[in-house]
C-alpha cells in the first residue's frame, strides 16, 4: 500500500494530467475552427519523457518556424513532428500574419 503522502502526490499528478489534457482538447477545438483565443504558449505542452521530443529556445523555434513558413501558400502542408516549441511558434506566426 502507498502512504497518504504518496497517494496525495499521485492524485495531484493525475489531476494535473487531466487538466492539461482538457486544455489540449480545447486548443484542438479552437484550431479546428481556426479561431485561436490567444497566442499559444509552451505552458500548454508538457515534456513527455516517453517520447522523443526536441525543445528549442524561443529564438531558435522562431527561426525554424519562419523558415518553414517562408514561401508557404494556403495549399502548403507542413508536419512538425516531435518539436512542440516549433509548432507553437508556427501557429503564433500564422495568427500574426492574418
Amino acid at each position: 500500500t502507498l502512504s497518504a503522502d504518496t497517494l496525495a502526490a499521485l492524485g495531484d499528478f493525475y489531476s494535473e494530467r487531466e487538466q492539461n489534457e482538457k486544455r489540449l482538447e480545447d486548443l484542438k477545438a479552437q484550431m479546428e475552427q481556426q479561431q485561436p483565443q490567444a497566442p499559444l504558449s509552451m505552458n500548454m505542452f508538457l515534456e513527455d519523457w516517453n517520447a522523443s521530443q526536441f525543445w528549442y529556445s524561443e529564438e531558435t523555434a522562431d527561426l525554424l518556424a519562419q523558415q518553414l513558413l517562408n514561401g508557404a501558400t494556403v495549399d502548403t502542408r507542413i508536419a512538425i513532428v516531435s518539436a512542440p516549441s516549433v509548432f507553437v511558434q508556427c501557429k503564433n506566426l500564422l495568427v500574426r500574419m492574418q
